[in-house]
């Protein structure tokens, strides 16, 4: 391979006529250096855009039905990575903060790509009423017992975001933990937040157990419902516990 870009530098022995075209062509004893040009996927995006495409061997380059397979073969595969890097249709899968990346499609790629389904919340229930209006036996066990509350594609995103984002480091500290709780609470569907929410976020640490007071809005409630219920990976050296303020 040279240094230049799209340069490959083929040799091979001298064994007959050949259609490649070479741009230069070197006799060396028995071999044949030949340098050909060839396209190579650009990249405006930070993402690859276009194939490496399929191509036939020289020998069978002259057969219209294995020239066709390979171009349909070609086209279908640019399809599928085109379908997945088109920023302009906002579908890169793997970006599930995106606003098109919801409901069903938010469930196969989170759990797909990240192996982390949606949580489901169990909630206790409980009935109140007259005093021995109900006959013994007469409820099955359990009968009167919670209901499981799947999270919203909102809560879902955050939940990914705690479990993935990668901007904290991999050392756990109290800082740590206090930018992950900040994040669930204000970053919208995942998103990043603004440094200034982390002055409503308050810890106290005491022999290995961090206690986290936050506001009680609708994303502090479920985080404190996801982590008692032991749905949050949490950094092992330490118990956490939320209450809301």
């Amino acid at each position: 391979l040279y240094g230049r870009a799209g340069m490959i530098t083929i040799a091979q022995r001298l064994l007959g006529p050949t259609n490649s075209v070479p741009t230069n062509t070197q006799a060396t004893n028995s071999l044949t250096v030949r340098e050909f040009f060839v396209d190579i996927p650009t990249q405006t995006s930070g993402l690859l855009e276009q194939i490496i495409p399929m191509y036939l061997y020289q020998q069978y380059a002259d057969d219209s039905d294995l020239q066709a397979f390979v171009s349909t073969f070609n086209t279908l595969a640019q399809g599928y990575l085109s379908w997945f890097t088109d920023f302009y249709q906002a579908t890169p899968l793997g970006v599930y903060t995106s606003a098109n990346i919801s409901g069903a499609l938010l469930d196969w790629t989170a759990t797909g790509i990240y192996n982390l389904p949606r949580p489901i919340i169990p909630v206790a229930s409980s009935a109140q009423g007259e005093w021995d209006s109900i006959d013994w036996n007469t409820i099955a066990w359990g009968g009167l017992g919670g209901r499981l509350i799947g999270v919203s594609d909102d809560i879902y995103k955050r939940f990914l975001t705690w479990h993935l984002y990668r901007g904290d480091g991999f050392q756990m500290s109290a800082q740590w933990v206090k930018r992950r709780i900040a994040r669930f609470i204000y970053g919208i569907n995942g998103s990043d937040f603004d440094i200034g929410f982390l002055q409503y976020v308050n810890l106290s640490i005491s022999a290995g157990r961090i206690s986290a007071t936050i506001p009680n809005t609708e994303p502090g409630q479920y985080l404190h419902a996801l982590i008692q219920n032991n749905l949050m990976v949490v950094p092992f050296q330490v118990s956490i516990s939320v209450n809301l303020l």
